[in-house]
């Protein structure tokens, strides 16, 4: 039996799967979710939410019931074992101009995915389906997604696109003939969770110094702890090529989790509630689109250590710019506009995927590979750096993964003339206060928008904000007498000066699809 099963169909219901979903949603795109479980993860496998990833859901609506479930923190302070000290703080506050939201928050992906699916409940025109993707075909108008459902009835449906966030065993990505390509270096990381007989004078963040490897715990909530461990030194990093999911490792023994546990905790009461063991990757597909109506995104597109923790986020990252690309490719008449959209996701997110593992594979040697001699210096070295406040905010963008950008070059629908992406096109602009003592996503909620800079814009078509700015953002590489095209993931698509009624309105149906827009009905197979 094959049935229509409205615009998009989404097939994995992990956290990107669910961020696409509710994506959609917040754009108005009816979609239908696939998922083969019946229940939820157990495992906190991602161990925390960035401040960037918030940000997305402080656009959707969903940032405080986030806020309210995990442990949010403004400053990262890992103590160290031996000496009871800081070795180090990161100091997010010095964000609080550009964005309300936390630098990290501590929250295990069990809650996240519980947190995600209670939003899914209540997302109109979400479609929740229990069933195992076995195929996909696509054709010039639809793609037809093949589903075993539980009793052995099997069924097929029909949507006009398709997004692929099945995981790093994708079988929508596996029905192309597509698999990761990439790296893997040889070093396993052993993950685990813990409940632990807690009080006040653990400090959230703890890690030992003194010996080869990583070995370090972070505090989720009172008495559950996330561990990470080293089964050996890494001390000779090799790295080889390969492709496909990395292999799943054997469990280890629970003494052997124990005893890293106390090296960390002393001698406390302690229950292993969950562990999983995994290899250092990089990897990544060639293309995030493949062919005309299937995309990917998060796990099932790439592949990344968890040195740095941003592979969860990096996937919500990408369902953020693709549940608006979808939402404006399936409302234009245009063909240049639809592929603008659809190809500027995978050029985006690609450049993306390549940054994010660029630095993983720098964060895996610096946490890994560094000898405990060198590491009392290298802690010196950050104290004295975190007290320059432009060493700060660097950092802090980087770890919270607010620095990320695009490039002209990466996409047509980001209009500006540097490859080297030294102007303001491609950087996502600051969360401002406003003079009325909001924040500007209260009035773009998530949407496209025009912002003026010391100026007053033209007349802008019905559906795109428009927020005026006395001065430019800081860091922003704008200037008074800029109007700024900025995108529904607040990337900025262009910036005109002073530009006439005309001229915008061509950029705005260029890079956000403003103007363009149909009806959102399936294309007829007639």
């Amino acid at each position: 039996m094959t049935s229509i099963h409205g615009d998009v169909i989404v097939v994995g219901a992990g956290p990107v799967g669910m961020a696409t979903a509710l994506g959609l949603a917040h754009h108005g795109i009816p979609c239908t979710l696939i998922e083969r479980r019946d229940e939820p993860t157990v495992g906190s496998k991602a161990f925390g939410v960035w401040g960037r990833t918030l940000e997305i859901l402080d656009a959707w609506g969903l940032s405080s019931s986030f806020l309210s479930s995990g442990d949010a923190r403004d400053a990262v302070s890992p103590v160290t074992v031996e000496s009871g000290r800081p070795a180090f703080t990161v100091d997010f506050t010095v964000l609080a101009a550009e964005s309300a939201m936390p630098g990290l928050l501590l929250i295990p992906q069990s809650a996240t995915e519980r947190l995600l699916r209670a939003a899914i409940e209540d997302a109109p025109g979400v479609e929740l389906v229990q069933g195992d993707v076995t195929d996909a075909r696509q054709d010039e108008l639809f793609v037809h997604v093949d589903i075993a459902l539980a009793g052995g009835e099997t069924r097929t449906l029909r949507a006009a696109y398709v997004v692929g966030a099945d995981g790093s065993r994708s079988a929508v990505r596996e029905s192309q003939g597509v698999r990761h390509e990439g790296r893997i270096i040889d070093h396993d990381l052993l993950v685990f969770d813990i409940a632990l007989e807690d009080d006040e004078d653990l400090s959230p963040v703890r890690l030992v110094a003194r010996q080869p490897g990583l070995l370090a715990g972070l505090r989720f909530s009172p008495g559950r702890w996330r561990v990470l461990a080293s089964l050996e030194a890494l001390t000779n990093p090799t790295a080889s090529a390969t492709d496909g999911p990395p292999p799943r490792k054997p469990d280890q023994p629970v003494e052997r989790l124990e005893g890293f546990a106390r090296q960390l905790f002393g001698d406390r009461g302690l229950e292993v509630l969950w562990q999983s063991q995994t290899t250092l990757y990089q990897q990544r597909v060639p293309d995030f689109r493949l062919g005309r109506r299937i995309l990917l995104a998060g796990d099932s597109a790439h592949l990344v250590s968890p040195a740095g923790g941003q592979g969860m986020n990096q996937g919500i990252q990408d369902a953020e710019n693709l549940a608006w690309s979808l939402a404006v490719a399936l409302r234009a008449d245009d063909e240049r506009v639809v592929h603008a959209m659809l190809d500027g996701y995978a050029g985006e997110r690609e450049h993306a995927a390549d940054v994010v593992a660029w630095r993983a594979q720098l964060n895996s040697l610096l946490e890994f590979a560094t000898p405990p001699w060198v590491r009392p210096l290298g802690f010196l070295a950050l104290r004295i750096a975190t007290r320059l406040p432009w060493f700060t905010r660097l950092l802090t963008r980087r770890l919270s993964m607010r620095d990320l950008r695009y490039r002209p070059h990466h996409s047509e629908r980001l209009l500006g003339s540097s490859r080297l992406g030294v102007g303001p096109v491609g950087r996502r602009m600051a969360n401002v206060v406003l003079p009325d003592g909001t924040r500007m996503v209260s009035h773009t909620q998530g949407r496209a928008a025009v912002v003026a800079i010391g100026c007053d814009p033209p007349a802008v078509p019905a559906g795109v904000a428009v927020v005026r700015l006395e001065a430019a953002p800081r860091g922003s590489r704008l200037r008074t007498g800029h109007v700024v095209v900025l995108r529904p993931d607040r990337y900025v698509a262009a910036a005109l000066h002073r530009p006439s009624s005309e001229r915008l309105a061509e950029v705005l149906a260029s890079t956000v699809g403003a103007g363009t827009a149909t009806s959102t009905a399936l294309p007829s197979s007639a």
